[in-house]
């Protein structure tokens, strides 16, 4: 009986793997993607409306430690205009001290990045509990700094490969926005499964209905923390972006199955159903207003063309 229910656990087991890497999307360089893509742990992410290209790609192992991350962008013409990029640290394996010290030491520790409170982070939002954490962070990214002159610790996970980005860069003649900002989820919790996932979206602000960027450096720039209320029309907008991140962190905290103890409070961000909390906030001024209101969430992906078809025909059938 007991090896009855050893096959049979083994069974569940090696089916739940195969259902998981049924459900996780290939990639491969150069690829476009539309729709919804599928990464480790549960994650899946719901690509804004339009044609993603996989340009970067990186991982590494260290014994039974291994990392893995892709790079998506969008692009119009040359210039890049959102990217999203996934990465997974799996931790699995006898060394797994030694790997929740690393883990500890590259969110809490890292000289240059992480979970803790830095002046570039507009909005950090954070539960940490013994080796495990919940990670949301809003800030904003000086592309040009990023991709060819970094700040650097050598425990950063980093969430792209700078040296594909680079020649991606070079061989398309790509334009680089100002500044762009970002949005970044992270989570880790052995109890749910042995791997640290981080999804990150960025948007260049200005394409997407922001206000105009004067100041691209990231000490400058109006996004800045240290600067933003001065701008208020970049204030604006980045309130609006952290409610956006806010609304992708729960589903991004129920993609990784994270328990009650792990979740965070975001509430005070408007985070609830999209459909519904669009019908209430859509301008009441006007259909042309209305139907601007749609067109602008639905190209924030916000609206997946179901739900902007939809938004569109109540509109119009008023």
């Amino acid at each position: 009986m007991k090896k009855f229910l050893g096959i049979l656990v083994l069974g569940v087991i090696l089916f739940s793997n195969v259902v998981e890497a049924k459900k996780i999307t290939k990639f491969k360089m150069g690829q476009t993607h539309e729709g919804t893509i599928y990464w480790s742990g549960g994650v899946s992410v719901n690509l804004p409306a339009g044609e993603w290209k996989m340009v970067a790609q990186w991982s590494w192992d260290v014994r039974t430690i291994t990392a893995r991350g892709v790079t998506l962008i969008q692009q119009e013409g040359n210039n890049l205009r959102r990217i999203v990029g996934l990465t997974r640290v799996n931790t699995a394996g006898k060394y797994i001290a030694d790997v929740n010290l690393w883990i500890y030491e590259a969110m809490f520790a890292n000289k240059t990045d992480g979970c803790y409170d830095r002046s570039e982070y507009y909005l950090l939002k954070r539960h940490k509990g013994g080796a495990s954490f919940n990670c949301f962070k809003v800030r904003h990214y000086d592309p040009q700094k990023e991709i060819y002159n970094p700040d650097k610790d050598t425990r950063t996970t980093t969430s792209f490969n700078q040296r594909d980005v680079r020649l991606w860069v070079r061989d398309n003649n790509i334009k680089l926005p100002s500044i762009m900002l970002a949005s970044e989820h992270s989570f880790y919790a052995l109890s749910v499964g042995p791997y640290v996932l981080i999804v990150n979206y960025l948007i260049d602000p200005e394409f997407y209905g922001g206000p105009k960027t004067k100041f691209g450096s990231e000490e400058m720039s109006e996004y800045h923390r240290s600067n933003i209320n001065n701008y208020p029309d970049h204030k604006k907008y980045m309130d609006e972006w952290v409610k956006v991140g806010a609304k992708r962190h729960k589903k991004f905290e129920d993609d990784v199955g994270a328990k009650k103890k792990h979740k965070l409070d975001l509430s005070e961000y408007g985070v609830g159903e999209l459909v519904e909390e669009t019908k209430t906030t859509i301008s009441s001024s006007g259909t042309t207003d209305e139907l601007k209101e749609c067109i602008k969430l639905y190209k924030a992906g916000d609206l997946s063309k179901k739900q902007f078809e939809n938004c569109k025909e109540k509109i119009l059938s008023q």
